[in-house]
């Protein structure tokens, strides 16, 4: 079809050219004519080119096995903090470990409507890791390395519920850090990940005392283990999971979530009990749930605490707490503020009590997948006979995520 236009084309300028030797006073509007049918043979060559040129693929990025759906994703997730500890103050360039640098690669498969199975492999790489760093250090303290997060495989049955193999999520993990505030990436139940690697000082003679992870903890579960684990079907809102742990360690969970829209109102809480007498030497309890209203209004709140084996007082207990607000006085994404408070009795030793509290700020670009945010937050540490100096800790950073 193309090769007859093309011919057509070349035949009605020839004869054009007779035309104009013939009939010199219609020259002006003959030229005309060859000017446009030069421009219809020059799009001819493009339609040309485009259809002999080969498909652009479908998908940038494509599975080495074709029966298995290949997706990546992850994220960077850099700050600048601030640490004042009342004997000395500097600036840290980090990476945020609230929600670390990471990338995943996701692949799944269906055997049938219900049953489909999965892999997942997710690492982080963490350069001056928010979590480690030290008032004393020049360099970075995190090892130039991937760390991993998941290595694991999955068999799902929409009807009898997930079975997971590998190193993954235990099934308290996450427990007490249900939140709906919008604000996590930068203040969540674990408030140690921020600073956490910095120490409280005497503040007579400046000597280190204890580090705010050792006085702090949310205690959130057995965190990520090589385990077995099974979540259960969804049923009204609740999931049940259990995981068995590598050194003789278990754990229960229950989950719930719902959107009441009568009362415009979100929910989200989890449970969990995890015995690990055996490889940790403790058995602990803790939960968290998370309110969000339409208004923009939430609350969130998590507890837990420890028995340890070694502990022959009292066991260590924490509490938080968070008040937010999310509007949207920009067209380009939300924003959400927050205030919280937690506190930790007993941790690094019998009678200390730890208290910190904090207010931060995030705003969504949701065009970009990105979240500009920042905080300030205040620890302090009562502990008997001793005057301890607090720490102080501003941020300001950017998570984006692809």
């Amino acid at each position: 079809m193309r090769n007859v236009l093309r011919y057509s084309l070349a035949a009605i300028g020839l004869t054009t050219g007779l035309f104009a030797a013939v009939a010199p006073a219609a020259a002006g509007e003959i030229e005309d004519l060859e000017a446009l049918i030069e421009q219809l043979m020059k799009r001819m060559e493009a339609m040309e080119a485009e259809a002999t040129a080969p498909a652009a693929p479908e998908q940038a990025v494509t599975s080495g096995n074709d029966k298995v759906n290949l997706a990546i994703s992850g994220q960077v997730n850099r700050a600048v903090l601030f640490v004042d500890d009342g004997d000395r103050s500097r600036f840290f360039h980090v990476d945020n470990d609230n929600s670390s640098t990471r990338v995943r690669f996701i692949g799944s498969g269906r055997l049938n409507d219900d049953i489909s199975a999965g892999t997942l492999i997710e690492v982080q790489f963490e350069s001056n890791s928010s979590a480690d760093i030290d008032i004393d250090q020049d360099g970075e303290v995190s090892a130039n390395n991937f760390t991993e997060r998941h290595l694991t495989l999955y068999f799902d049955s929409k009807r009898l519920g997930r079975l997971w193999l590998g190193q993954g999520d235990t099934a308290s993990n996450g427990t007490s850090e249900v939140d709906l505030s919008g604000t996590a990436v930068i203040a969540y139940a674990g408030i140690e990940d921020l600073a956490g690697g910095i120490s409280f000082k005497d503040a007579t003679t400046q000597g280190k005392l204890v580090r705010i992870n050792q006085a702090y903890s949310q205690f959130d579960g057995f965190s990520r283990r090589d385990r077995v684990r099974y979540d259960s079907p969804t049923f009204n809102g609740f999931k049940a999971s259990t995981s068995f742990i590598q050194g003789d360690a278990w754990d229960v969970a229950l989950r719930y979530s719902a959107d009441y829209e009568n009362v415009g109102t979100k929910v989200a809480a989890a449970i969990a009990y995890g015995d690990g007498a055996q490889r940790f030497d403790l058995e602990q309890i803790n939960g968290s749930f998370s309110l969000l209203h339409r208004s923009g209004v939430n609350f969130t709140f998590a507890s837990g605490t420890q028995d340890l084996d070694a502990r022959t007082t009292d066991d260590p207990v924490f509490y938080y707490g968070k008040l937010g607000y999310q509007f949207t006085p920009f067209t380009f994404g939300k924003t959400a503020l927050a205030i919280d408070y937690g506190i930790n009795d007993d941790l690094a030793a019998d009678g200390d009590e730890f208290a910190s509290w904090g207010v931060f700020a995030v705003q969504n670009i949701d065009r970009i997948a990105t979240e500009l945010y920042a905080g300030f937050r205040s620890h302090e540490l009562d502990r008997t006979g001793v005057s301890v100096d607090d720490i102080n800790v501003g941020v300001a950073g950017a998570r984006v995520k692809f």
